[in-house]
């Protein structure tokens, strides 16, 4: 305890001394020499008296009369009430920080995000894109794609048992952020299902959408709502469908829908709006949707466009992804996760195709700029954009010597010149037309002897398919390794805010490069691992993924 002040000390500061006559020498503690103790003043403010001679003994209390050990003066009892107070706070406030799980970071904000993958999308099928598309006349290195300005990095592809992906292994990095084998479908590399974003983000109560240009079944969508051993239990993969809930699933793939599965999706117990045409799609305008638009895959780009009645009644990209749009911003409360994916760039790489392949990019590229539009506007959208593998081996030119000195060639142009896909040119073959007024018709190049050899003996379509298309390649002095897919990283592009700061984007505008503002969180910028972005959009959209893998530990992901 403080001691307190000598009557010297009082004195000096104006406490009980007189004004005249020296009544401050009288004081108690100077007759009897005990130390005073000052109470809380009675009177004024200043603590003196209010007579010019009188004492302020009344004012303190003699040491024998107060027992130091047992008792507080007011302002102790004052400090003490406060630090017991503060120290009560900050106990509470430990318990807060250390009690609460760690995954947890409070409400995030309303916050929508679009994955759009590129199937089989490697650099140099936008290269081929940009440059058949794009130059618009003016020279090589002004064309660009809509996706130029928003590239941000790279990205490894590798799946758990390969350093060359498959879709399904791919996808499900995307989906659930775990690397897992080749041919799985949301499970781990040890076969047990893994939580998918999707399935997380309906238990926040967001909206989810799934748009393709394959089958709903395909490997790809699939890894975001089913769990399988195996990609090709399509059937399978469909059943479980329903009961994820999607708001809005456009795509192929119809012949591995049940009856009982169509009639099950109009029901009162799922809602859907069920659509098999552009024109039906059209005329939905609130509510969940199922578009099946083919048995298999929706028809190609290149063929689609020159077909009246594909046109009136086959969807493209852009017009599925603008009514995926419309309807899964109805009512958004929570925020929304939409899944794009331009599926059959990859189809068109596997059977070497390169005009079908431009056309494909183009399209997801189109796509892609009004996707940025439509966040744009929005303000509460992040885009994210890359692929899954490369497919085909893709090389843009051929070299040659001349004179002992390099020439390379490659025909851009003349891939443009071809109006049907290879696909569709070996169905007509395989019907009775003739190869080589069909591929002139249609390519501008003239059979050789060797070309109409190989085609008459391929039996089969597929590989004919694959045949037509490394012939039409060829002729635009372009090459692919392989009909399969190869290890090399793919691009990423990003668009809208997200939780880091700093300015990173820039955006070609009058073929001029300006910083604009985009924020980029780390984790989606440079050289990172497909699993990287699973994270990023489990982290901005506060999922619980953990939670979905646990409740899916019974599930046998096998029919």
């Amino acid at each position: 305890m403080e001691q307190a002040p000598n009557s010297s000390s009082i004195r000096e500061s104006g406490i009980g001394g007189g004004g005249g006559g020296g009544g401050g020498g009288n004081d108690k503690d100077e007759m009897d020499g005990s130390t005073a103790i000052p109470m809380e003043p009675m009177t004024s403010s200043s603590g003196v008296s209010s007579g010019g001679g009188g004492k302020v003994v009344s004012h303190f209390l003699l040491e024998e009369d107060f027992d130091s050990k047992k008792r507080f003066t007011s302002t102790h009892k004052r400090i003490f009430y406060i630090l017991t107070s503060l120290a009560i706070l900050v106990t509470v406030v430990l318990l807060i920080v250390f009690l609460l799980p760690r995954g947890w970071e409070g409400p995030k904000k309303k916050t929508n995000i679009i994955m759009m993958i590129g199937d089989g999308m490697g650099p140099a099928a936008l290269t081929m894109a940009r440059v058949c598309f794009h130059t618009k006349g003016e020279s090589t290195s002004q064309a660009h794609l809509h996706l130029d300005p928003y590239i941000v990095g790279t990205v490894k592809t590798y799946s758990s048992n390969s350093v060359v992906t498959d879709s399904a292994a791919a996808a499900t990095a995307y989906a659930s952020g775990v690397k897992t084998y080749n041919n799985a479908v949301g499970v781990d590399a040890n076969g047990k299902p893994a939580g998918t974003i999707i399935e997380a983000a309906k238990k926040l109560g967001m909206k989810t959408g799934l748009v393709v240009t394959t089958r709903i079944s395909d490997a790809t969508p699939a890894c975001y709502f089913a769990h399988s051993a195996t990609r090709h239990d399509e059937a399978f993969i469909i059943d479980q469908l329903l009961d994820k809930e999607i708001d809005v699933i456009l795509g192929g793939g119809k012949q591995f829908f049940s009856n009982k599965t169509l009639q099950d999706a109009v029901s009162s117990k799922y809602n859907y709006s069920y659509v098999e045409s552009k024109q039906e799609m059209e005329q939905v305008e609130a509510g969940r949707i199922l578009g099946l638009f083919a048995d298999y895959n929706i028809p190609w780009e290149i063929d689609r466009l020159r077909d009246p009645t594909l046109l009136s009644t086959k969807p493209s990209l852009q017009e599925m992804t603008t009514k995926a749009l419309n309807l899964i911003s109805q009512n958004n409360e929570n925020g929304f996760f939409l899944m794009v994916e331009g599926s059959k760039i990859d189809v068109a790489a596997h059977i070497n195709d390169a005009p079908t392949q431009i056309w494909e990019t183009d399209a997801f590229d189109q796509t892609f700029n009004l996707v940025r539009e439509w966040a744009e506007k929005d303000g509460n959208t992040i885009v994210i954009v890359t692929a899954d593998h490369e497919t085909g081996g893709l090389t843009l030119a051929n070299q040659m010597v001349i004179d002992g000195n390099p020439k390379y060639s490659w025909s851009p142009e003349t891939l443009l010149t071809v109006n049907k896909s290879a696909d569709l040119m070996a169905e007509l073959i395989k019907g009775g037309a003739d190869p080589t007024k069909l591929i002139f018709d249609n390519t501008g190049y003239t059979l050789t002897s060797d070309d109409l050899k190989e085609i008459n003996r391929t039996k089969s379509a597929y590989y004919l398919n694959q045949v037509i298309g490394r012939i039409v390649s060829n002729y635009a002095d372009i090459g692919f390794t392989t009909g399969g897919h190869t290890g090399e990283d793919v691009n990423l592009y990003t668009f809208g805010d997200t939780i880091s700061e700093g300015k990173f984007e820039t955006r070609l505008k009058d073929h001029q490069t300006e910083i604009v503002d985009n924020y980029i969180d780390p984790i989606l910028r440079g050289n990172i691992n497909n699993i990287d972005i699973a994270s990023f959009i489990i982290k901005t959209l506060n999922l619980d993924i953990q939670s979905i893998t646990e409740s899916l530990k019974d599930f046998i992901p096998k029919p």
